[in-house]
């Protein structure tokens, strides 16, 4: 039965107020002041003064780890996901770096744009969707993100995109993970390393624009007054503003983050980190297969109806250094999220001229804490130098996920009239949803005569996924104990190459119900690799070549017969990659990627006919070459760079709908002047206006367009 649009338009659960939850609020407050709290009697018990007064004590000032240099070009350690200084040389294992010099030269603007040109990396399949999208290896990762080693969500349903004006760094981990971070999929992660206060003071604004209306405006201040990190102060925020070759859509965006070093004496570091962002945006789902007599920028939704996202971050890392050469750290981050829509999208199978359509509310609000604790040595026995890591880390999220889907009427491409005249109300969902887990782990790394490296580690997880439905009362519940573990060894050949082995696994909790409504095991993963760390120029280019052998098993597959779910399913990958980064001398830098993925399928499924079929968007071969000339030394004055990107074929299919996705080349453009307080740039993304396809939505029935020619002009101030 069809009601007018008023009859049902924004409507919310029962007693679930869509804009406000207080009981959340007054969780996400309780739970920060017992957290501060807790850090401020740890650092009250370390400093604690003799009941006899005032004394002078020895103390025995320790080395704390160096700061993180963020006009580096190529990286030589990963210290946010390796959770320790060890270089990437040394490290049997493929993690890229996206340092902060390469992402300003790039002028990159997402976390998918970053990703582009990471070998293995697959980003923004699903378009310009308003969040991070990335596939690892032939594997959906996008809902693996961490900031500064915590991860910030646990759910697929990802609506998030990190700010890019608060990233320092981008560490990109390849392969099975869970060893080092818990429920993870195989193909790999994303961890966001944030800008923290450095040892000098400064003051840098930046102000953007460009095309479909870029506007654009961000400042970065830091405040050391005695020429150190400790006591030091660093906010960072921008505001933005942008349209969308297609019509009607938009991004606006704000984003404020205060971070703030204690100065405290030797034995202790403490640093505090806060953010606040805010997206407003009409999200981009594509055009019907049959695109072509109606335009690719053709908006099939409607205008007034849009995405709400906040989210807010408060953490600390803190770091004592005992007598004894033990060292203590300790990373804690609460994360609280909310997502929010009324969008109106394109129904399955829809087609030009007349779409049909539906409303698709959504009301998703997350609490996260994410805590690790680690101990960490190193122990020097003449021939043998070992390194010791073992610790705890904790998480839990609370999610409550109201979702409804309406069908309204349909939009007709020859008219062009928009709005809502028809409503048929659908089936609400409303689940709470808890997802929770505690891991002990322990990472041994023992060096042989400086040749040998061989690498041990376990962790034993304890975990519990719990979902309530708000309207029936029903819960189910599943508790699971895995163990995950790594085994790796490299030899030095000398100080330029160090070939290596590894094998390593995984796991991942699902929220999927079985038989009796019981939810099912984890999937889990595996994967062998062998593979070649290079560097050279003193450090300043690192590179490695690999191949590899990744399986991800227990794959949730829906069986509309049996009416529930089972784990039958099966995909593997094997590809090869390799990767570089130079600054072949102190005006020029040079990155290439290259990745080669013969085999992405899936090897096991209910559905006969998927087995041997392609994943998603996974393209056979992919690659990219970017460079920057400066032409003075000291890089003050005129600079130019550009860039060429690649991607083979890719398909993308759902039963017997099916997509073929062209490859395609794109080249970029960037040139620019600076002086030691101002500076002006401009770069040109896809300079010749190829026009190509970037992937596809989810369910493969409507097609993604990647971004047409963009020129953005930006002016730096240093004052």
């Amino acid at each position: 039965m069809l009601k007018p649009m008023c009859a049902c338009r924004e409507a919310a659960p029962p007693n679930h107020d869509p804009l406000r939850n207080p009981k959340i609020t007054h969780r996400f407050v309780r739970l920060s002041s017992s957290l501060a709290l807790g850090v401020t009697s740890t650092l009250v018990t370390a400093q604690t003064i003799s009941p006899a007064g005032p004394q002078l004590q020895t103390v025995t000032v320790q080395a704390s780890k160096a700061e993180p240099n963020e006009k580096a070009v190529a990286a030589t350690t990963a210290p946010g996901v390796l959770r320790s200084d060890a270089p990437l040389f040394e490290t049997a294992q493929s993690i890229s770096v996206i340092t902060g010099q390469q992402i300003a030269e790039r002028q990159n603007r997402t976390v998918a744009e970053a990703l582009e040109s990471v070998a293995g990396v697959s980003s923004g399949a699903y378009g310009r969707r308003g969040w991070d999208d990335f596939i690892i290896r032939g594997q959906i990762s996008s809902a693996q993100t961490y900031v500064d080693g915590l991860r910030t969500q646990t759910s697929t349903n990802v609506l998030r995109s990190e700010d890019m004006s608060g990233i320092s760094s981008i560490e990109v981990v390849k392969g099975p993970s869970s060893v080092g971070f818990g429920m993870t999929l195989p193909g790999g992660l994303v961890n966001l390393t944030t800008k923290r206060p450095q040892a000098e003071s400064f003051n840098r604004a930046q102000i953007t624009v460009g095309s479909y209306g870029l506007k654009e405006a961000s400042f970065d201040v830091n405040r050391a007054s005695d020429g150190t990190s400790k006591g030091a102060f660093r906010v960072v925020g921008r505001v933005s503003d942008q349209d969308d070759p297609t019509d009607h859509v938009y991004f606006k965006n704000y984003y404020l983050s205060p971070s703030y070093n204690f100065d405290l004496d030797g034995r202790n570091d403490l640093s505090v980190i806060a953010s606040v962002q805010h997206r407003n945006y009409v999200r981009n789902q594509g055009v019907p297969a049959n695109y072509a007599d109606y335009g690719r920028n053709v908006f099939t939704g409607e205008p007034d109806r849009h995405y709400s996202v906040d989210v807010y971050r408060i953490g600390a890392n803190y770091v004592h250094y005992f007598d004894n050469d033990w060292v203590y750290k300790q990373n804690f981050a609460i994360t609280q999220g909310r997502s929010w829509s009324n969008s109106v999208f394109s129904a399955a199978n829809a087609t030009f001229p007349v779409v049909t359509r539906q409303i698709n509310f959504q009301d998703k609000q997350d609490v996260n804490f994410a805590w690790d604790n680690y101990l960490q040595r190193n122990f020097n026995l003449g021939r043998f130098n070992y390194d010791l890591t073992v610790g705890i880390d904790l998480l839990r999220e609370r999610s409550d996920y109201y979702t409804r889907v309406d069908n309204i009427n349909s939009f007709d491409v020859r008219t062009m009239r928009y709005g809502v005249t028809s409503i048929r109300t659908g089936t609400p969902s409303y689940n709470l949803t808890y997802n929770q887990y505690a891991g002990i782990y322990m990472r041994n790394t023992i060096k042989v005569d400086d040749r040998w490296v061989i690498g041990v580690s376990g962790r034993q997880d304890w975990t519990q996924v719990s979902i309530q439905n708000r309207y029936t009362g029903v819960k189910a519940q599943n508790s699971d104990n895995p163990f995950t573990g790594s085994v790796s060894a490299m030899y030095r050949v000398n100080e330029f190459l160090a070939p290596y082995v590894s094998y390593s696994t995984s796991f991942q909790p699902v929220t999927d119900a079985g038989a009796g409504g019981t939810l099912l095991n984890p999937e889990t993963g595996k994967q062998l690799e062998a593979g070649m760390k290079f560097q050279a120029l003193d450090q300043r280019l690192q590179g490695y070549v690999a191949v590899y052998n990744l399986k991800r098993t227990n794959v949730t597959e829906s069986d509309a017969t049996l009416g529930y779910a089972v784990q039958t399913g099966e995909q593997t990958t094997r590809g090869f990659e390799a990767e570089l980064s130079a600054a072949v001398t102190r005006q020029w830098n040079v990155s290439l990627t290259y990745s080669y993925i013969p085999t992405a399928e899936t090897t096991a499924s209910l559905t006969t006919s998927d087995i041997g079929k392609r994943i998603n968007h996974v393209p056979k071969t992919a690659g990219a070459l970017l460079t920057q000339y400066y032409f003075n030394p000291n890089r003050l004055g005129y600079t130019v760079g550009g860039a060429l990107r690649a991607q083979g074929d890719r398909t993308a299919q759902r039963g017997t709908y099916f997509v073929n996705l062209p490859g395609y080349a794109l080249f970029d453009l960037n040139a620019g002047y600076q002086e030691k307080s101002w500076g002006v740039s401009v770069s040109v993304k896809n300079l010749f206006d190829r026009e190509y396809l970037q992937g596809t939505t989810p369910n493969a029935q409507l097609i993604a367009f990647g971004n047409p020619r963009t020129i953005t002009l930006i002016g730096k101030f240093d004052f």
